[in-house]
């Protein structure tokens, strides 16, 4: 006995219906798996200000005597505006720190909060602004942080960002590996 006209129309229709919700889960599951957004432009300028607007992206490693924590982070800067965007992994959410130029950045916030119970240690507060002069290669006055050093590796002599940066300080040791600077 023959299928009815209907019965192979229908049997089409399931299979196309089929392609396209696959079609749909695999673009969403691409999508979604990018880290940083297509609209963002690698900067052009051959000199990072503090003045300019940018985002930076990267990892960080900070050591202390009895524990280690790793992460990466996304810092953006808008006019004295700075958020970072903080995850210790890319399958947990991320932490948000908003702040402005003039405030200080807590070492503290990097630390998970289950550590933080298990750690006694006050950990140094540097300024924002200093903090992300580090960060991008430029030299500050270190004379308002009494034990804090500041060590910075370049890969090659046309390098805009030092690839790696450490603050070093008594209680521990921050890590930073910059990885691309977009505007």
């Amino acid at each position: 006995m023959k299928p009815s006209i209907f019965y192979l129309s229908m049997e089409n229709y399931n299979k196309k219906s089929y392609q396209l919700i696959y079609f749909l889960i695999f673009s969403l599951f691409f999508t979604s798996c990018s880290s940083t957004s297509g609209l963002l432009k690698p900067y052009q300028n051959n000199y990072i200000d503090i003045a300019d607007n940018f985002s930076l992206e990267g990892k960080f490693k900070l050591s202390m005597p009895d524990s280690k924590e790793t992460g990466y982070f996304f810092l953006k800067k808008t006019r004295d505006l700075i958020q970072i965007n903080v995850g210790k992994n890319y399958l947990l959410p991320e932490e948000e720190l908003l702040l402005d130029i003039r405030e200080d950045l807590d070492i503290n916030k990097l630390i998970l909060k289950t550590n933080q119970d298990k750690l006694d240690l006050r950990l140094n507060s540097v300024n924002v602004s200093d903090f992300i002069r580090i960060i991008i290669g430029h030299e500050i006055d270190l004379s308002s942080y009494s034990d804090l050093e500041v060590f910075r590796d370049f890969n090659k002599k046309d390098d805009l960002l030092p690839s790696k940066v450490r603050l070093k300080t008594t209680n521990y040791e921050l890590t930073i590996l910059n990885k691309k600077v977009y505007e």
